[in-house]
């Protein structure tokens, strides 16, 4: 049975233009436990008096308990978009949860991940909340992708914790820009130009790996995981190591 979480908006970040990290502290209950990669579903009023829900993948670590943070891209005149954009600090918010599969699983197999824009919510949580991957030699990689260099986000972060753990490594894949000129020299090598595919053939050729040995982390709006899962089902990877949420 779900539980009911009264919150209020405690901080709110804006990353680009449209994305935002949005911290809300719990109430009542106090704190809220979880399983990295799960959700929860926010409710949002409306003039008739009724909610409507939508699914939100938390995006902080599950070590800190009385309070938690969303990515959340807003929308043109999307509903869940105008009601965040309206919210102020102290506001109150409801919500139920948590719930999902999407959580990392206890296997010695390396992991790819490759998500777009706040697809990267759920891994985030994942990565933050994992300090090792366990078993010690586990290793994921992480194949972010964005249109733009502009849209971009959370990078200063990303490249901390793959200082923090030789087990991580993530490259952000630039599907639109036609060169890398705009990134400073140190952090080129985190960058790569075309879709998160792309970067994922590099990755297989250049270190000679067998896309069987891993599990595939994919996360992004519905048309982009379909294609996503269809891709790595034609390289190989079985289907039962591919596991994908999808907004």
């Amino acid at each position: 049975m779900l539980l009911t979480y009264k919150t209020h908006l405690s901080k709110k970040l804006q990353l680009t233009s449209d994305v935002w990290l949005y911290t809300f502290t719990l109430d009542e209950p106090k704190e809220i436990l979880f399983i990295p990669g799960q959700y929860v579903i926010l409710f949002v009023p409306q003039e008739n008096g009724e909610k409507v829900r939508r699914l939100y993948s938390i995006a902080s670590p599950n070590t800190i308990t009385n309070e938690f943070e969303l990515l959340v891209k807003l929308v043109p005149n999307g509903c869940a978009s105008c009601y965040f954009e309206k919210l102020n600090i102290n506001d109150e918010v409801e919500f139920q949860g948590t719930a999902g599969m999407f959580t990392l699983k206890e296997n010695p197999r390396n992991k790819i991940g490759m998500v777009t824009g706040t697809g990267y919510a759920p891994v985030r949580s994942m990565l933050l909340s994992n300090s090792k991957f366990q078993p010690p030699n586990s290793k994921f990689y992480l194949f972010f992708g964005f249109p733009y260099y502009k849209d971009v986000f959370l990078f200063d972060e990303l490249k901390q914790l793959s200082e923090k753990n030789p087990n991580f490594k993530f490259y952000i894949c630039l599907s639109r820009e036609q060169n890398l000129d705009m990134i400073p020299e140190e952090d080129k090598k985190y960058f790569l130009l075309g879709r998160v595919t792309h970067g994922f053939e590099q990755l297989i050729e250049n270190c000679k790996l067998k896309i069987e040995n891993f599990d595939y982390y994919l996360c992004s709006g519905r048309d982009v995981v379909e294609s996503l899962k269809e891709y790595v089902y034609q390289k190989g990877a079985p289907k039962e190591q591919v596991y994908f949420e999808k907004f």
